[in-house]
């Protein structure tokens, strides 16, 4: 069986050699890549891809997992998750509570769901809006090097409150009949959900499943900073669907537009823009699943 192990070393705080230290008890030194610049997690994947390469493991955040799904996606590599990030989102769709390094070999392996955003491969969530904004006031604080993730994510927070901006937006999709919706607003969030965890632990979409060929699109209607400030807490346990000016459609493909240019981000990745299209991709990619790691869904 061929296997690898890549291991994200911007992911996190600081590379840990302890980590790959111990690794070496289970792959030979040639079965483990360390990333030292940019595009290498892109690399690593693709040529193990290319070459027939069956397992591959990756230590790293959302970002280096966003990566690799990316690559791997359509093909017969399996991937599979060690969690060495800041936040670590997507990794809260399953608990790594009781996960040994010992049982890294001992898995099975289930299709998981993708999304094509703008023609890019998405793992997680896209979404545009508050949300996106908070990530560009945080990657501002986190490039001149003045405040940890957690702390950068929370100016980014406050900021955007500051500086609150809704989106009009029309938005016309397919839902999970294959029914036609249509409708238009003026919206602060607009999250489309594969996972079910973003931005640091905000949980948008609790219903959210990564392999029921369904995305999960999160619409927050223009509000205030009073109303955001009484729905925050409940964003972020899961606990806002059914209150008063948000809504869930689920929706397996769409169009999302407005006559002005906005940010989004896919899987925490910032590009700019008039549309987002769409579309689920059922059962792309093939997911590792660790013993001990329980899938909360």
């Amino acid at each position: 069986m061929k296997k690898l192990f890549i291991i994200s070393s911007k992911s996190g705080r600081s590379y840990d050699k302890t980590f790959e230290r111990e690794l070496l008890k289970y792959f030979d030194k040639d079965e483990i890549k360390v990333t030292k610049k940019a595009h290498d997690t892109v690399k690593f994947a693709q040529d193990f891809r290319d070459k027939g390469g069956e397992i591959l493991y990756i230590r790293g955040g959302d970002g280096a997992l966003s990566e690799v799904a990316s690559v791997l996606c359509g093909s017969e590599t399996a991937l599979g998750l060690i969690p060495g990030g800041t936040s670590n989102d997507f990794s809260k769709n399953f608990s790594y509570k009781n996960f040994k390094l010992e049982n890294i070999f001992d898995y099975e392996i289930s299709p998981i769901d993708l999304i094509e955003v703008n023609g890019k491969i998405c793992i997680n969530v896209t979404s545009l809006g508050f949300d996106t904004n908070v990530l560009k006031y945080t990657y501002q604080l986190l490039k001149n090097k003045k405040a940890s993730g957690k702390l950068a994510y929370l100016y980014g927070i406050l900021k955007s409150v500051m500086n609150l901006e809704n989106v009009d937006l029309k938005i016309s999709c397919l839902d999970e009949k294959n029914e036609e919706v249509n409708l238009s607003g003026s919206f602060l969030i607009s999250a489309l959900c594969n996972g079910s965890y973003y931005g640091n632990g905000f949980n948008p979409a609790p219903r959210g499943k990564i392999d029921d060929g369904l995305l999960n699109l999160i619409l927050a209607e223009k509000m205030g900073p009073l109303r955001i400030a009484s729905l925050f807490t409940s964003y972020r346990k899961g606990k806002h669907l059914g209150k008063s000016g948000v809504r869930e459609i689920l929706t397996r493909s769409g169009k999302i537009s407005s006559d002005r240019e906005f940010l989004y981000n896919i899987d925490g990745e910032i590009y700019s823009g008039r549309e987002i299209k769409y579309r689920i991709l059922e059962k792309k990619l093939k997911w590792i699943y660790f013993k001990g790691v329980k899938r909360w869904k």
